[in-house]
């Protein structure tokens, strides 16, 4: 049974408290569902003195001046089921719905999916399991066990929202010491596993902003995992466009559990206004796997895992381009 070190608690109302909460703590941490963090705490990869709790800070979602505002606190299974979400951004509510269980999704948050922390096999691991390996370059070692080096670390952005919220150019809206800002998602993440999210310290993410696509919007969330539940994605693919028929006037795909970053897809500006037969899909899905360059942090051979992005987008593009 692994034990977690003792830690204080406090309860925040509103995001306000929760600042001062954590001001006032020194070696405080937020914690929403705390899916991820809790078990964190159990190997050992964080000891904090006191967590802030967010759960008492209400979510929910509200179109507002042409955005879907989705609070950071909104349960993932409540997101899941939105009839709003289901109607406008489909692909979210895939998304949201692919994570874990349902037992973790009732207590997971998509302000915490978008925040998680990167993993790797060499990392997400007992204290016990990482001291007998020499640790690694991410928790109290000098080596990336990935790459085989000690100056980078590749530990794996494993969010299963993110590849969609990116495809729809999603904002972010934060809280903190400084002030309040806004933050495009795309300016969020870094390719450093071990420090990958550009905020500063003591940030809270209050909302997320999703600009609603209108009128021909299609789009899919495909996940590849070992088992259909539970499981992190080995990869993750999101596809996202507005459609004439079959033919995309706009069109992003996004492939995710690669690499620190998500990884948005460059070059598809030559396929707008074309419509997508088999040739043109099998070019884009070309296009995905030259650019796809997984890291060997999770489980699966990369270069499988590099070849289902290419298999998931002709899946992906197949059944948009025919759905109109």
């Amino acid at each position: 049974m692994l034990r977690m070190q003792g830690f204080g608690y406090r309860h925040a109302g509103d995001w306000d408290e929760a600042l001062r909460l954590w001001q006032d703590n020194p070696g405080a941490v937020y914690v929403a569902g705390g899916t991820d963090l809790l078990p964190n705490v159990k190997h050992g990869l964080l000891a904090p003195k006191v967590l802030v709790g967010l759960s008492g800070i209400p979510g929910g979602v509200v179109e507002r001046d042409g955005d879907l505002v989705i609070g950071a606190t909104s349960r993932l299974d409540v997101l899941a089921a939105d009839p709003v979400v289901r109607r406008l951004v489909l692909p979210l509510a895939e998304a949201a719905a692919s994570v874990a269980g349902p037992q973790l999704r009732t207590m997971a948050t998509l302000g915490g999916n978008v925040m998680l922390d990167t993993r790797c096999m060499f990392y997400n691991q007992t204290e016990f399991w990482r001291r007998s390996l020499g640790y690694c370059l991410k928790a109290e070692g000098t080596w990336c066990h990935v790459v085989g080096g000690p100056k980078t670390c590749v530990a794996t952005q494993s969010s299963d929202t993110v590849p969609v919220l990116l495809a729809l150019d999603a904002r972010l809206r934060f809280r903190g010491p400084s002030g309040t800002r806004e933050l495009a998602l795309r300016d969020l993440y870094r390719f450093n596993g071990m420090d990958h999210l550009a905020v500063e310290k003591g940030e809270l993410l209050t909302e997320i902003v999703v600009p609603l696509p209108g009128d021909g919007f299609r789009g899919s969330y495909t996940k590849l995992r070992t088992r259909d539940s539970i499981d992190f994605p080995q990869l993750g693919l999101a596809v996202c466009g507005t459609w004439e028929g079959a033919t995309p006037t706009a069109l992003e795909i996004v492939v995710g559990a690669v690499s620190p970053q998500p990884k948005p897809v460059r070059g598809l500006d030559a396929f707008l206004g074309r419509t997508l037969d088999a040739a043109a899909i099998d070019a884009v899905a070309d296009l995905v796997h030259k650019q796809t360059r997984p890291q060997g942090s999770v489980h699966g051979d990369t270069a499988w895992r590099r070849q289902m992005a290419a298999v998931f987008t002709r899946r992906a593009l197949g059944a948009l381009a025919h759905a109109g």
